[in-house]
């Protein structure tokens, strides 16, 4: 049922995963949802569904591990994969796994809401050769934790935060690796410490430069020359933050300060300092100040 197994390798996932996913409901007779969001970042998709109908689906091989949580109260779900089939009802936050290159058919009897995350070969750096294992139904309360929060942030009316969507399904990845990948191929243990000086200051200075661009994880380990998932607990450990809130923290100083200026609307600074949208920019000026944009403006 995840139809994040469809992920395109298009240069515009986003647009392209809508366009094949809402085009292999219709080819299947089934209806389309009311509601869903992707969001692509490196190495990852995640998609949030809402109201797809009952129905059924035949799905080819995905190019990454796929993850598949249940937001519906209860869902009956029969999953067929690798000659085994598993039969269920699935209560709210349940999960199921399938390994990347399996192709899988899937059906379910009411409405479904759901979380799916596809995990690319690449997505951990050092983690590329990982086997992650076929799970048909589990529960995990960390990882549901984390999921519950990227499931949140998966809202239209707000903006999506990329930078910590990026972050969450980078720790999500690292624990399927951590708790459902063959022994034998999981990945070394992370490095303790934090990061060397000169990493931490390449870091600091690309961020500075660059506030105005879609800045990713991957970048930011890359400079400190880290698998993303090791960089993030690195960068917390000497700067105090995560990445996505040091950057965020960036992002708002720089537009009080281009908003004390009074030489630019309020659209212009939103995205001058990197906001995707005027209500994300709103909102997380709004949560740091205690004032929107435009008031902070009159204020001053």
């Amino acid at each position: 049922m995840p139809e994040a197994a469809m992920i395109p390798t298009n240069l515009n996932p986003e647009l392209g995963y809508r366009e094949q996913w809402l085009a292999l409901l219709d080819k299947n007779g089934v209806g389309r949802p009311t509601a869903f969001e992707v969001i692509a970042v490196p190495g990852i998709v995640v998609q949030k569904t809402r109201g797809e109908p009952a129905g059924s689906l035949e799905l080819p091989a995905c190019p990454g591990d796929v993850l598949m949580v249940n937001l519906s109260p209860v869902q009956g779900l029969r999953q067929f994969r690798n000659q085994r089939s598993f039969v269920s009802n699935m209560l709210h936050w349940d999960m199921t796994l399938m390994p990347r290159g399996t192709p899988s058919t899937w059906s379910w009897n009411s409405a479904c809401d759901r979380l799916d995350l596809v995990i690319l070969p690449d997505a951990l750096g050092d983690a590329c050769e990982v086997e992650i294992l076929d799970r048909f139904l589990f529960r995990n309360r960390e990882l549901a934790d984390t999921c519950r929060k990227l499931s949140c942030k998966l809202d239209p009316h707000t903006g999506a935060d990329r930078l910590y969507i990026e972050s969450l399904a980078i720790e999500i990845a690292s624990y399927l690796v951590r708790d459902y990948s063959a022994g034998s191929l999981r990945p070394q243990i992370s490095p303790s410490g934090g990061l060397p000086r000169g990493c931490a200051r390449r870091v600091i200075e690309y961020v500075e430069a660059n506030l105005e661009k879609g800045i990713t994880i991957r970048e930011l380990a890359a400079l400190a020359e880290r698998s993303p998932h090791h960089f993030i607990r690195m960068f917390r450990e000497t700067v105090g933050v995560t990445p996505h809130q040091y950057v965020l923290e960036r992002r708002l100083d720089r537009a009080r300060e281009l908003l004390q200026r009074r030489t630019m609307k309020l659209a212009e600074i939103g995205l001058q300092v990197g906001f995707g949208s005027q209500s994300h920019f709103t909102s997380a000026f709004h949560r740091a100040f205690g004032v929107t944009p435009a008031e902070f403006g009159r204020i001053r």
